[in-house]
């Protein structure tokens, strides 16, 4: 029997989903001079606001990767969509006249923020899971990286969108149209999105094919242990390769994160160009991070299916990428010519969405029964640089009045993104957890600390 491609139609909700998620972070951006403007908001207030989304959104990791193990991906995933975008959709009242002072309308737009924080917290531990249940293991990086497209494209073709909407009908109609979008389609994933062995459109072929590259109904799917177990969890915390994995991940997202709230503020400020003009200049990096995307997850396939271990299908496109994303800085010497700065820009970016394999990685190092609890560690140490990245661009923006300085310390972070899969990630397969206290550690994953008996 024909295996029937029943997995490519979740791929296309997941990539739906993650643009709307892109969108309902980055409108802020494209907003955020209109915003600043009227409320008269300092930089570093823009940075607090900018910021707030990923406070909330870091802390509700761990409870909410718990409760997705524990859920599962339809009704918790379906629930956080319409959560979120009636939260983004709630965000253009913030000028209404029941908010009468610059100040009452600024807590307005923090809280709304916090709470899509919180919301969108099951999104990427959500779309691990899936992938991990949906598809074999030599399909894992290019699906990833292809719903992980999306965050480009969308903000490629909707961040032009959205600069029209703020320079034609104002700031907030931007998030009503936005927050109108999400909550149509989270509808629509509450009736669609079942699990394999739900799932009317899928045949046993495929099911198969699944099962045996690792997903849904295989020995890592199942495993010896079907609940979260907390001594397990502290083991996995303990290992090198997992604290490289969450440093890089920091760094790689710092550079994420100054494209999604700084960047459009940059190309009006920094460079000089109208709401309109860099609504299109943002074009052209967004593309370029969409194509380092989607080329970083089909040269890690392409390796890992010519045979090459698993661990340099997955570490050569992050330390290429992570290396190329320092040139950054570069673009502080061409400030006065916004053409070749964008095309910096564009560079940087590309590299940086190349070596976003880190839920790949995620997916291929943690025991599949506990993806969603130790995804949300992933996660906090990702969206921490959502936290401190927008404030200390703020505080050196307030300070200098200049980004050169943040630009210098975007690249830095990178860096020590290379230096901790150079150093800390070991091999990439999965943690073997100990049956009993006189099981043996690989040596490459031992605890932190601990070292091999003489």
């Amino acid at each position: 029997m024909k295996p029937t491609r029943a997995r490519l139609s979740i791929l296309a909700m997941l990539f739906i989903v993650t643009a709307i998620n892109y969108m309902d972070r980055a409108n802020l951006s494209v907003a955020g001079s209109a915003i600043q403007g009227q409320f008269a908001l300092t930089p570093t207030q823009l940075g607090l606001l900018f910021s707030m989304f990923t406070w909330f959104y870091a802390m509700s990791q761990i409870p909410v990767g718990y409760l997705l193990d524990r859920v599962g991906p339809r009704k918790l995933y379906g629930s956080a969509i319409i959560l979120w975008s009636m939260f983004t959709f709630l965000m253009g009242f913030a000028s209404h006249p029941l908010f009468a002072t610059a100040s009452g309308s600024f807590v307005m737009l923090l809280i709304c923020r916090a709470l899509i924080g919180v919301a969108e917290a099951p999104s990427f531990p959500s779309n691990t899971k899936i992938i991990a249940t949906w598809f074999p293991d030599h399909e894992r990086a290019r699906a990833t990286a292809t719903y992980s497209s999306a965050q480009y494209i969308g903000l490629a073709v909707l961040t032009p969108v959205l600069s029209w909407i703020v320079a034609t009908w104002g700031w907030e109609a931007s998030f009503y149209i936005s927050g109108g979008v999400g909550i149509a389609f989270g509808v629509y994933w509450l009736m669609a999105y079942r699990d394999p062995a739900q799932s009317t459109k899928v045949n046993e072929a495929e099911l198969e094919m699944i099962r045996q590259g690792g997903g849904y109904g295989s020995d890592n799917q199942r495993g010896n242990r079907t609940t979260v177990n907390w001594a397990d969890v502290r083991y996995v915390l303990r290992q090198r390769t997992v604290w490289g994995l969450f440093i890089a991940q920091f760094a790689a997202s710092s550079t994420l994160y100054f494209f999604l709230t700084w960047f459009v503020v940059y190309l009006e400020k920094g460079l000089g160009l109208s709401i309109a003009k860099a609504g299109i200049g943002a074009m052209f990096p967004y593309l370029m991070a969409m194509c380092g995307v989607l080329c970083g997850g089909v040269l890690s396939d392409l390796l890992l299916k010519r045979g090459r271990s698993r661990t340099l299908a997955r570490k050569l496109p992050m330390m290429l990428g992570l290396s190329v994303t320092t040139s950054i800085c570069l673009v502080n010497y061409f400030e006065d010519r916004p053409v070749i700065a964008i095309a910096i820009l564009s560079v940087a970016f590309f590299a940086n969405a190349f070596s976003n394999l880190g839920w790949v990685v995620c997916s291929d190092v943690i025991p599949r029964h506990l993806i969603g609890t130790l995804g949300g560690f992933l996660n906090i140490f990702g969206n921490l640089s959502g936290i401190v990245s927008p404030i200390v661009i703020g505080v050196i923006l307030e300070r200098t009045h200049s980004f050169q300085y943040a630009m210098f310390y975007i690249a830095a972070v990178a860096l020590c993104g290379l230096l901790a899969y150079v150093f800390l990630v070991g091999r990439i397969e999965v943690i073997a957890l100990p049956r009993n206290e006189s099981t043996p550690t690989p040596a490459l994953d031992r605890p932190l600390g601990q070292q091999p008996e003489a």
